[in-house]
């Protein structure tokens, strides 16, 4: 089977444009028909919701609810908007519940959503209407309704017949157990169901009560940490009474993981995910500015402590030189430490203990990092001092205002960006690590303790420790 890289190439994307410009919808249904859905998804989603319409109208109809299932569900939402009410409920009809209730929410005008919902059929539009009702982010609002599930007193048989007489699209990975009232009791794994040689065997016999589920109100977010960190395929969903509402598959997991991960990579950029689409240029700046703001009012506090400390660095002028190395080094420290400190935090609650640990080894590293590179510094800044005229003038004016003699002069002036250097960086380790563990505490998303916050801070303490240690080196020279 070839990989999705090699079918979708530029020439194919480039014919299915030709086609698409060309108004030939025939062969483009017929060009996009041999593809899986998934790409047919992928070829057609960069096309505005009208003259997607017309591709859709072009497919087959049995590839149709598979395509709208595989498209951004808020494109998905203004494709099935732009559709013939009818047509629209046809297409949803035959898709999984949670499918088609993602992109019905999708649908802005609710009278149109409601249109379509009136021409499916009643047990669909039933258990799609009920998923509407939870909210977006959570396990209700992403579960399927689609499940196989048998009282205690049935056997084997009985559920391997219900299996197969199963119309569901989704596959089936575990038959649940229910009492009368439907509550939840226990399931067994299709692979148990198999290997069971006595046919007539009770399910309530041989299934396991120590299924694990989920509550409809529990976050999607923490949904996909578990079934990742117990390797589950799919999970129930239940009520706070215990009864069984549907499950969640493991397809469903990997979206959440991802969504959520695009989510934080945005936020790390000060941006969401709204930006992505056709928004205008004041909407964007509307998602930009709080952040860009962040940055103008540390510009600004940075100004203000240059401007304080004008005195020292007006009389040991080359100090000013060596600010960019101090400030850019602890920016770069404290984002390092807030990225993996993040990253420990998103892994999941199951090893929230070692933060502390982890603060420690941040903390640790941050300052052997600044050991070695404050040498680093320090021995370059020796060299620009001695190899540069400008160098050898500070140096000079230096050694005349404190008294020094030439070589003291210079290890002064090199010895302070070391210095520097190495208390900014341990600093800013320490920092940036801090952060995301306190926004953490107060549930607040960790995503934003980077990017323009850790940023600015880092700069504002990595500047006020440089002049804090050239005021202790140079204090003498400040006039009474």
């Amino acid at each position: 089977m070839p990989e999705t890289d090699d079918i979708l190439t530029p020439e194919l994307q480039e014919r299915i444009d030709e086609l698409v410009d060309g108004k030939l919808w025939g062969q483009l249904g017929a060009e996009l028909q041999k593809l899986p859905p998934a790409d047919v998804a992928a070829l057609i989603s960069r096309h505005d919701a009208e003259t997607l319409a017309e591709i859709f109208a072009a497919l087959p109809a049995d590839l149709r609810p598979d395509v709208l299932a595989e498209l951004p569900s808020d494109l998905a939402g203004e494709l099935a908007a732009e559709l013939p009410a009818a047509d629209a409920a046809d297409i949803v009809n035959e898709m999984a519940p949670d499918d088609a209730a993602d992109v019905l929410g999708e649908v802005d005008d609710k009278e149109v959503s409601a249109k379509i919902i009136e021409g499916m059929d009643d047990e669909n539009a039933d258990d799609v209407s009920r998923l509407m009702t939870y909210p977006e982010d959570s396990a209700g609002g992403i579960m399927t309704t689609d499940l196989v599930s048998l009282h205690p007193d049935q056997t084997v048989d009985d559920a391997l017949d219900a299996i197969a007489r199963s119309e569901d699209d989704e596959h089936v990975y575990q038959v649940y157990v229910v009492d009368a009232d439907e509550k939840l009791l226990g399931a067994i794994t299709i692979w148990d169901l198999l290997r069971q040689k006595d046919r007539s065997a009770k399910l309530g016999d041989i299934m396991d009560p120590g299924i694990m589920s989920v509550r409809s109100d529990e976050n999607q977010e923490e949904v996909a940490e578990q079934m990742a960190k117990y390797d589950l395929s799919v999970i129930p969903v239940v009520d706070d009474r215990g009864y069984l509402l549907g499950r969640i598959t493991h397809d469903d997991a990997t979206d959440i993981i991802k969504e959520e991960a695009e989510e934080d990579i945005l936020s790390l950029a000060g941006t969401t995910d709204d930006e992505l689409g056709n928004v205008s240029a004041w909407r964007s700046c509307w998602y930009r500015l709080p952040w860009l703001f962040i940055t103008l009012l540390g510009g600004v506090v940075t100004a203000s402590i240059m401007s304080s400390f004008g005195k020292v660095f007006g009389l040991v002028i080359v100090l000013a030189a060596f600010i960019p190395n101090v400030m850019g080094m602890g920016g770069n420290t404290g984002l390092q430490s807030s990225v993996l400190m993040i990253r420990e935090i998103a892994s999941g609650s199951g090893r929230r203990h070692s933060l502390g640990r982890l603060f420690l080894h941040e903390l640790r590293t941050g300052a052997l990092m600044g050991l070695i590179c404050g040498v680093g510094i320090f021995a370059s800044a020796l060299a620009i001092l001695y190899a540069t005229p400008s160098g050898r003038e500070g140096a000079a004016a230096v050694a005349a205002n404190a008294g020094l003699g030439p070589w003291c002069a210079h290890f002064a002036v090199a010895a302070t960006a070391g210095v520097a250097l190495f208390c900014a960086m341990t600093f800013a380790a320490g920092f940036g690590a801090v952060v995301p563990i306190v926004l953490d505490r107060l549930k607040i998303d960790t995503a934003v303790a980077s990017g323009p916050f850790i940023s600015v801070m880092d700069d504002i303490s990595a500047l006020l420790i440089y002049y804090g240690v050239s005021l202790l080196l140079f204090a003498r020279l400040l006039p009474s």
